[in-house]
């Protein structure tokens, strides 16, 4: 199903058209309808009635079918031959009949119902040059009980069709579109159910694809091997591949410092090498590879590849082993388990909350210094050996606020791990942005969610050891006991950092939404835009007309004074009106609980930036007297006059009252900490929102004396008035980075004081001293008492004053409290004054919340994600969230088969790394198939990779479905191949994880092919075909499917109906080619419609006279390749002159190759879009119809012609060998009568 091409329908002309270049390689093309499809999910979100009904847009919304697509190559024959069916008389009748118009498409989906569908095509919000339409809205009507009713046969003709939207996401479609929902299935993606949802998918497809891998891939192909593999590194080969390396050497320490020392030498002198760590590896492995004779020593004492087995060693395997050569010489112990590599421990405590580029240059420091290697040489192998013990270290252009051993390490690690783990290498080709995004992708891909989780544990146990949280056993190992508790204490620290994130991401209630909800669910049937007029009471209002909401949110529509105009009275309707709990009551305590949450977040932000310090300055604050003081500075007096612009913008009301001077604003964003410990004292300048905590140097020197007299027995005063003190007040009320060069003159006034502490320190450990009780106390004060934002504030924003009550209040306590909030955030000057009420409203909210978010978010993601939709905070809380290991995991991962495995017994090990060498695991596998069909990413090549199959996998390979079954599910009672394909499909996690991917797919299609041999389907191809080349067939097409396939339907019979199915159709074209070229056999070719001749011109405009130079002219259609005409000229002057007798099969078939060189041989399946057969059955009807032949028969030429191409035996060129073939027989008959098209159709019987 892979080979198949549709093309776009025109319905205009009833034709199809290329809207992909057919040449183009199938993953561009699966990226392109990645893109059709994004394009319709981002305008999705820009329609409010498409989300409200997101349960019904996803099958109603299509789009563009990208031709060659993985989803077009398997919808293309059912929608051709649908369109075929639908173009009968038959289904004409009944659609004229039903009134169906012309324009509408059919659809058929994988219940074999049968659609009318009208198509309305809407254009997208953000215009594409390549893209002319982006959504396609479907309508749909069941016409199946009257296409039943007048159609004879078309129940079969359904169910075929249903067969193959089952395998195409539920739908075939006449015209080759597609839907969304059909994407989602086809591809096992999840409906988005909220906008939320919607959002994360997008991104998910905006990351989801992965690079090619680099041609070595991570070095480790033989040092980091399954437990099973043939080229594992056992004490054994080690030990040989130790001894020829002792033989290579020579003289020198090291084989490596042997190999470099012709590096060096090259790079002295004036014309110096590429300064570029790639080129010198690769530089680096070719004087290995000559000066090891190709690495043939250890190749023959380790018995790899020997002269017995034909098999012959790859230069990558060449060079993965000379590299593991060179790695082993430093290390013997090298394994990708381990935590340190000859000494040098990648994460020891010291290099906690320290940039990752100092592990690596203290890596190559290490290697220089004990193994005295060459700087030019260090480098290199350090790449090499972070490649595969360590790569989260390779990762180039990294954010400056990531360090090590904090949880934006650990999200960041975790990602570096999975993109690994699917395609080894390929990480240090994508950046930072790149990997944090694709680990969103595990949350939408069952197939990389096992993996992800696997692949998770390291870098959250890593984390543990380095904050010293737990600790290893006495030999090193880790039990599960302390990996469990590592992973409570990420789980622990995490869950704060996230509930931080969530509390400041919570929209700022609405009064008028909480009123809203309010009224219409305690009094549904209520109209809340009711209009009502005052009857009664003081107050004013008479004549005017006023919401039943408004009058609610104003605390009036308890008054019974408002009613209607005429009609029944509403309180009367509604009695419950005036007993409503008072919206105001319910506003309140919502900004209460809201203003609670972010001061909670605040305090969090305060713990983080403390523990962040040093530890010396931590062990001052845990410890010593600590006071904190609140900065203030007066407000300039012209600022009313700068800002009233803005006021009068904001609401021109407000420009006609006069507004009052604004007393001193504290700084919100920064706050004073003064500790002393002893004699000494230390001053700090926190900022919050920056997560930033510094020591002020100069500020303790020249004005610490001012805020307390004596250190040991003073007092810290309770406020201070400080001229030309050296700090930075904008930061302090701008929240800005605060800058070195700044003095101001400042109020200190004292917020808080606490007392020296002797409880145990943690101030050695960060993580510990974010969760000490005294270190919340002091940020829960600092948060309450300095906040960023005051509850009267936050009230403000979301009061949502309705017009009434703008109307009878004052507007001067309204407008300073705007004022207070634009002092604080300038930024939003602009939106502020944009003079859009709905864009200066948001302003407000969206500074006052972005502001807050930013620092937070840094902890998990240092560095915004680009070209994504989902907002910062929702995407931190999915990173940190993500990152979590639930206990349960860690138990399956430790007790596979129900015991702790050797292997992490004793040393520095991985743990999450150690456990998944035990298995050879599927999921890696699958993974990539997955997102090749998906993304187009580049599949894995078989070629370069290391096959690392074992002899129990391969020898249960050579059994029948039934005998490998048996041996893999253990299970004795498996009777049938439909036995085995129910186990599959049933997918015992714990009894399959040991078994290679490979042969599970193996044992899936030999499942099918023995299914579908006992069939119908099969006893009637038998009728034409050989068994042995049914056999042949059944079990090649059984390999087209893949494992994910089997779980497309809800049925494990469906997949093998599927298999029977394509051998009825190829049962039915079969039987028909061979009526047709038994009939032509005896039919006059010479007469019509066998006759024609193609005119001259057409052809041959150059006027050519010679027969061969005409023929050639033919053939090739006037190419403009002179080598290809002079090759197939060549080739026609040759067979003409020669005797060669044109039907036998090696004659014919190295015909074929030279006249089609460049064509691939490849499996051809049977389709029934198409007169011809499959490759296999055409090769194999050919070799029979030659013999029926009489090459002196008169028109012998045009049954060759009408055999080759009709027979369509050959995966590419037919058509040139057929015109070949006639070619040389007219020339042996001294002419040659060029065909045209129409004849060709008629001799070939495929039109």
């Amino acid at each position: 199903m892979k080979e198949l091409h549709l093309h776009q329908f025109d319905k205009k002309h009833g034709s199809y058209l290329m809207h992909t270049p057919i040449d183009a390689p199938v993953a561009s093309r699966n990226e392109r309808q990645l893109q059709e499809v994004r394009k319709a999910l981002i305008n999705v979100i820009d329609d409010e009635h498409s989300l409200s009904r997101l349960d019904n847009t996803w099958s109603r919304l299509g789009g563009r079918s990208v031709t060659g697509s993985s989803l077009d190559e398997v919808q293309r024959a059912g929608t051709i031959y649908l369109l075929r069916l639908t173009r009968q008389a038959d289904f004409m009748k009944m659609r004229i009949k039903s009134g169906i118009p012309e324009d509408y498409a059919f659809h058929v989906d994988k219940n074999g119902e049968l659609w009318a569908v009208e198509e309305k095509v809407s254009r997208g919000a953000t215009p594409d040059v390549d893209s002319t339409e982006i959504n396609v809205f479907f309508r749909r009507v069941s016409i199946t009980p009257h296409a039943k009713a007048a159609i004879p046969g078309i129940v079969d003709d359904l169910k075929l069709l249903a067969n193959l939207a089952g395998q195409a996401g539920g739908a075939i479609t006449s015209n080759g579109r597609i839907s969304i929902d059909q994407w989602l299935q086809f591809h096992g993606l999840p409906q988005p159910g909220t906008k939320e949802d919607t959002q994360q998918l997008i991104d998910v497809l905006n990351f989801a694809n992965l690079p090619a891998s680099p041609p070595l891939e991570n070095y480790w192909q033989l040092l980091d091997t399954p437990e099973d593999s043939p080229f594992r590194l056992t004490e054994t080969t080690r030990s040989i591949i130790d001894q020829q390396t002792r033989q290579l050497k020579d003289d020198a320490p090291f084989l490596i410092k042997q190999i470099g020392a012709w590096l060096i030498r090259e790079n002295v002198g004036s014309e110096m090498l590429p300064t570029s760590i790639e080129y010198r590896m690769q530089r680096l492995l070719e004087i290995a590879r000559q000066s090891c004779n190709q690495g043939q020593n250890y190749l023959i004492a380790l018995g790899w590849f020997g002269e017995g087995n034909g098999e012959k060693a790859s230069q990558q395997f060449i060079d993965q082993l000379l590299i593991a050569a060179m790695l082993l010489d430093l290390d013997p112990e090298i394994d990708s388990t381990n935590t340190s590599f000859a000494g040098f421990d990648f994460y020891a405590k010291r290099f906690l909350q320290q940039k990752p580029g100092v592990v690596r240059l203290e890596l190559e420091k290490h290697l220089a210094n004990h193994f005295q290697l060459h700087q030019m040489l260090a480098p290199l192998m350090a790449q090499w050996i972070l490649a595969g013990m360590a790569p989260q270290f390779l990762i180039r252009d990294l954010p400056p606020e990531l360090q090590v051993g904090t949880p934006g390490w650990v999200v960041f690690s975790q990602a570096v791990h999975l993109v690994e783990a699917v395609a080894p290498g390929t990480s240090r080709l994508m950046s930072y942005e790149h990997l944090l995004g694709f680990s969103l992708v595990p949350g939408l891909m069952p197939q990389l969610a096992s993996l992800h989780t696997t692949n998770n544990l390291d870098p959250v146990v890593t984390w543990a050891l380095m904050n010293e949280l737990v600790e290893r056993d006495a030999d090193g190992s880790l039990s599960q006991k302390t990996v469990l508790r590592a992973v409570q204490e990420y789980d622990r620290y995490v869950t704060a950092l996230t509930r931080a994130v969530s509390d400041v991401n919570t929209p700022i209630p609405s009064r008028r939404a909480i009123a809203l909800k309010e009224l219409t669910s305690k009094i549904p049937r209520c109209n809340p835009n009711e209009l009502l007029v005052k009857h009664r009471g003081n107050g004013g209002g008479a004549g005017r007309k006023v919401s039943v909401l408004d009058l609610y949110m104003g605390d009036e529509l308890h008054t019974t004074d408002w009613g209607r105009i005429r009609g029944k009275d509403i309180y009367r309707e509604f009695t419950g009106l005036k007993d409503l709990y008072p919206a105001n009551d319910l506003y309140e305590e919502a900004i209460h609980a809201h203003y609670n949450g972010i001061t909670t977040a605040l305090s969090t932000n305060i713990r983080y930036a403390l523990s962040q310090l040093h530890q010396s300055d931590r062990s001052f604050i845990e410890h010593g007297r600590l006071a904190i003081y609140q900065i203030k500075k007066d407000i300039p007096k012209n600022i009313v006059s700068t800002l009233k612009p803005f006021i009068s913008a904001l609401n021109p009301i407000a420009g006609l009252y006069p507004l009052p001077e604004p007393k001193a604003d504290p700084g919100r964003y920064g706050v004073i900490l003064c500790a002393v410990k002893g004699p000494l004292i230390r001053c700090y300048e926190l900022f919050p929102l920056r997560l930033d905590c510094r020591f002020n140097q100069v500020f303790k020197n020249r004005f610490s004396y001012h805020l307390i007299s004596d250190p040991v027995g003073g007092t810290f005063v309770d406020s201070k008035l400080l001229l030309d003190a050296p700090i930075d007040f904008e930061a302090y009320v701008k929240n800005i980075t605060p800058r070195g060069d700044k003095n101001a003159s400042v109020v200190l006034t004292k917020i808080g004081e606490f007392g020296t502490s002797a409880h145990d320190t943690t101030a050695s450990n960060p993580v510990q001293y974010f969760n000490s009780r005294r270190i919340e106390d002091v940020s829960n004060l600092i948060a309450e008492h300095n906040p960023y934002i005051n509850k009267e504030e936050l009230s403000q924003i979301g009061f949502d004053q309705t017009d009434r009550e703008l109307a009878i209040e004052k507007t001067d306590k309204v407008f300073n409290v705007i004022l207070n909030l634009i002092i604080p955030f300038k930024e939003c000057i602009e939106e502020l004054s944009s003079g859009v009420p709905s864009r200066q409203k948001g302003a407000i909210a969206g500074c006052v919340m972005e502001a807050a978010l930013i620092a937070i978010s840094l902890v998990a993601a240092p560095l915004k994600i680009v070209a994504g939709v989902t907002k910062g905070a929702t995407l931190v809380t999915k990173l940190l969230s993500a990152s979590r290991i639930a206990a349960r995991t860690v138990i399956g991962l430790f007790n596979p088969l129900g015991g702790v495995p050797q292997l992490l017994k004793g040393g520095g090990k991985l743990i999450g790394r150690s456990l998944a060498k035990l298995s050879v695991q599927s999921a890696p596998h699958f993974a990539r198939k997955q997102l090749l069909r998906l993304t187009g990413t580049s599949s894995y090549d078989l070629l370069k990779a290391v096959n690392h199959s074992g002899a129990a996998s391969e020898l249960r390979m050579t059994l029948d479905a039934v005998g490998h079954g048996r041996a893999i599910f253990k299970n004795d009672s498996i009777e049938t191949a439909e036995h085995v394909l129910k186990h599959l499909y049933d997918n015992d996690k714990k009894l399959l994880q040991h078994i290679p991917e490979q042969e599970l797919q193996h044992l899936m299609e030999i499942s099918l092919a023995e299914i579908a041999l006992k069939s119908d389907s099969a006893r009637e191809i038998r009728k034409v075909l050989d068994s042995k080349v049914v056999d042949t067939l059944t079990r090649r097409h059984a390999q087209t499917f893949y494992l994910d396939n089997l779980h497309q339907f809800k049925d494990v019979t469906v997949l093998p109906e599927v298999l029977q199915d394509t051998l009825r159709v190829e049962y039915k074209n079969l039987v028909a080619m061979q009526a047709h070229q038994q009939e032509l056999l005896t039919k006059n070719l010479g007469k019509a419609p066998y006759h024609g001749v193609l005119d001259e011109s057409r052809f041959n405009p150059h006027g050519l006279t010679d027969n061969t130079d005409r023929a050639t002219a033919w053939i090739l259609n006037a190419s403009n390749s002179e080598n290809e005409t002079n090759a197939i000229r060549t080739l026609l002057l040759e067979y003409a002159a020669s005797n060669k007798p044109l039907t036998d099969p090696a004659i014919y078939n190295e015909l074929h190759r030279r006249v089609a060189p460049n064509a691939i041989d490849k499996y051809r399946s049977p389709r029934p879009d198409v007169r011809y057969p499959s490759n296999i059955s055409g090769t194999a009807m050919l070799e029979g119809h030659m013999a029926k032949l009489d090459p002196a028969h008169e028109h012998f030429g045009k049954h060759l012609f009408g055999s080759f191409l009709g027979y369509h035996a050959f995966s590419d060129g037919n058509g040139r060998t057929a015109r070949a073939i006639y070619a040389i027989t007219e020339l042996r008959k001294g002419r040659f009568n060029a065909l045209d098209r129409p004849t060709e159709n008629a001799l070939s019987g495929l039109n």
